[in-house]
């Protein structure tokens, strides 16, 4: 038979397997993939669907793990001191406490948490259906103690939550997966594309009124015809008046279809068959809405209003997935880049390009704003004048040269980052 010193130790030691075994899981619920957890228990893995209702109070789990990590050490702690002194003596407490330290710090905290960042899932899944019980039976003790540190937190915190902060954290991730390999850079920018839809607003992107390639209503149908056919666009607003009055949109593949049917005799066709009421949206308006909104009406152009009704510009589908997938590359023959390389580390780039365009595809750090949405805009808003042609100046670490100009408008700018 066992004597009362070796029981007391056989205890010990089953305290220290179970203080790893929590410490295990600690870690494991911290390093673990919740999304994969989700997908498991949606697939009716029992364990899984443990871990999913554990990850939804993470912070409280872990809060239980270390209570009763705490007082299975102390116990230990406390059943060790006991034995050395009344088996031992005094004189044996000192290297009993150094050896018992020491087996606690390698085998009760770092070989399991070493163990559950490599298996951090097989980890979690494994221990799932223990740490729930542990997790109802110390529920009444975390809560009085979350009460009571949730008093001190106060006097430093503002109660406000970090706007985008799950966001962020997804953003993080995804970089800090890009450099490790683990995805592909495309892949990284489609998702950073995906993400920034809901932080991104509709003016940031839009295309300026003074750029919108629209025609005059009251022209006759050969006229339309002509200029529809002679463009690049599927879609065209129609205006009255002045070009601000936007009050149709021609779906120039109806228009072709439509001539098609009536033998391309233009004096038979009703315009108003290939034409629909324009839509306005709010400048203000996420990318994140505004894909949202093309998808339930079912349509891909919308003219942009400002919070006094005005035009300012005008959006459509193909600029909200250019901003996920990237450009969307035009024939060479359609039109001349807006952004030229010249050397290593110059750029010509036309005046009406978009400070976020030239910022993303160069990695420059041209600073934008509501006032100066594109390149020209930027300069004249620095400079608080319209520059002369081969005018040189230095902005914010950039250097640029006024290549073409004509009138008040400046076409062409070469930039070079500093």
């Amino acid at each position: 038979m066992i004597n009362e010193a070796e029981a007391y130790l056989i205890l010990v030691f089953f305290l220290l397997i179970f203080a790893a075994l929590i410490s295990c899981f600690e870690t494991a619920i911290t390093a673990v993939s919740r999304a994969r957890i989700h997908r498991l228990a949606n697939e009716g893995d029992k364990r899984a669907k443990y871990l999913d209702s554990l990850l939804k109070e993470r912070e409280k789990v872990v809060s239980v793990m270390l209570l009763a990590n705490n007082v299975v050490n102390i116990a230990a702690s406390a059943i060790t001191t006991k034995v050395v002194l009344e088996f031992f003596g005094e004189e044996w407490f000192f290297f009993a406490t150094a050896i018992l330290t020491a087996i606690i710090i390698i085998f009760g905290e770092i070989l399991p948490k070493t163990i559950a960042i490599k298996f951090s899932e097989k980890a979690a899944l494994f221990f799932a259906p223990v740490i729930n019980f542990l997790f109802v039976a110390f529920s009444p003790i975390t809560s009085v103690i979350e009460k009571i540190v949730a008093l001190p937190l106060k006097l430093f915190s503002d109660g406000k939550k970090t706007k985008g902060s799950e966001l962020e954290e997804i953003r993080d991730t995804v970089d800090l997966k890009a450099k490790e390999g683990t995805i592909f850079k495309y892949d990284k920018d489609l998702l950073g594309g995906v993400l920034d839809l809901s932080d991104t607003e509709i003016s940031e992107i839009m295309v300026h009124r003074k750029d919108i390639e629209s025609l005059d209503i009251t022209m006759s149908v050969a006229e339309i015809v002509k200029n529809a056919a002679a463009g690049n666009h599927t879609r065209i607003p129609l205006w009255r008046g002045t070009k601000e009055n936007i009050v149709a949109v021609l779906n120039v593949k109806k228009l072709l279809r439509s001539l098609y049917s009536h033998s391309g005799d233009v004096e038979k066709f009703d315009l108003a068959l290939a034409t629909s009421s324009p839509w306005f949206v709010p400048a203000a308006s996420s990318l994140r809405s505004q894909l949202f909104s093309f998808r339930k009406k079912k349509k891909h152009l919308a003219l942009v209003i400002d919070e006094y009704g005005s035009l300012v510009g005008l959006i459509t589908l193909e600029d909200i997935l250019e901003e996920i997938v990237g450009e969307m590359k035009e024939e060479e023959s359609d039109r001349e880049s807006n952004i030229v390389k010249i050397n290593a580390r110059s750029y010509k780039i036309a005046g009406k390009t978009l400070i976020r365009d030239i910022n993303k595809r160069l990695n420059f750090q041209i600073e934008e704003s509501d006032d100066a949405y594109n390149l020209a805009a930027f300069v004249i808003n620095n400079l608080g004048r319209i520059p002369e042609e081969s005018e040189k100046f230095t902005i914010n670490s950039h250097d640029f040269e006024i290549l073409k100009k004509r009138g008040n408008n400046l076409l062409w700018i070469k930039c070079r980052k500093i």
